[in-house]
């Protein structure tokens, strides 16, 4: 019947069928995923935070593209970080970002790896020359040294933040801004803190202008990744989003996202770092 209409008609009609098509693919995808996922994001600086309410950064642009793709309805959660990774264990979310793997989360949840963060070391101009890694500050007992407390850096590092805190020279904070105001203070004099965090408060104007800031030897890059509740979520579903997020990545979908919020400058740095192109 379509070759006897008139061509205008004809491609208005294969226009809508296509259409259809597609509407109707993309409501059985939805389907296929059932309930709408939750998904925790945390403030973690560049790569999850909350303007006027609304989600911003890598993670909300990465769960976009990956709901887009995947034809499953992902619904961001804003929860603090510990409070994030209570309910995930307790089966009360079904998907967390921005995560390291650990062998614990292994035990009930699927992880899929799409980036990197790294652990820089913060100095302010009073530490002094002569500090070229986190180790260096042992040698260094004039100094006052930061972190959060509850973060590992994993490695050599966590050896050195455990010599520290032995000889009473670590001072922990509760979160990073209240480390960002320490350092804003001169309370304390060095500090580690992971790139995606020191770039936002930079941003804000919540670090000293002249913090320096130097990549820690001692701390390569950690892979990141998502990591999907098994028991909250049907395998074939699990296999979906591993897929789109590999393909995400795969494409350098992921990579140039890290540029538009990271910056390039640091993008690159990172990935190199990673022994990423």
């Amino acid at each position: 019947m379509l070759p006897f209409l008139p061509a205008l008609r004809r491609r208005r009609l294969l226009s809508g069928l296509l259409l259809a098509w597609g509407l109707a693919t993309g409501a059985q995808a939805a389907d296929d995923c059932g309930r709408p996922l939750r998904v925790a994001m945390s403030d973690l600086g560049v790569g999850g935070y909350l303007e006027q309410g609304q989600p911003r950064g890598l993670i909300p642009d990465l769960i976009q593209e990956l709901q887009s793709r995947s034809g499953c309805r992902l619904q961001i959660v804003p929860l603090p970080r510990a409070r994030a990774l209570l309910d995930f264990e307790r089966g009360e979310l079904d998907l967390i970002t921005s995560a390291l793997k650990t062998p614990e989360r292994d035990q009930y949840g699927n992880y899929l790896p799409y980036g990197y963060t790294q652990q820089d070391l913060l100095l302010l101009p009073e530490a002094g020359p002569g500090i070229k890694r986190f180790a260096d500050l042992r040698l260094r007992p004039d100094l006052r040294v930061g972190v959060v407390r509850g973060i590992r850096a994993g490695g050599r590092l966590d050896a050195e933040i455990d010599v520290l805190a032995e000889r009473g020279r670590l001072e922990y904070s509760p979160d990073f801004n209240n480390l960002a105001a320490k350092l804003s203070a001169r309370r304390l004099q060095a500090a580690l803190m992971p790139n995606a965090l020191h770039i936002k408060l930079r941003r804000d104007g919540l670090l000293p202008a002249d913090l320096v800031v130097q990549t820690e030897p001692d701390a390569p890059p950690q892979q990141l990744g998502v990591y999907v509740n098994r028991r909250t979520t049907p395998a074939p579903v699990i296999a979906r989003l591993e897929k789109q997020l590999a393909a995400m990545v795969a494409s350098g979908w992921v990579r140039q996202a890290y540029g538009r919020h990271f910056g390039e400058d640091e993008a690159r740095r990172l990935f190199r770092a990673a022994g990423q192109p």
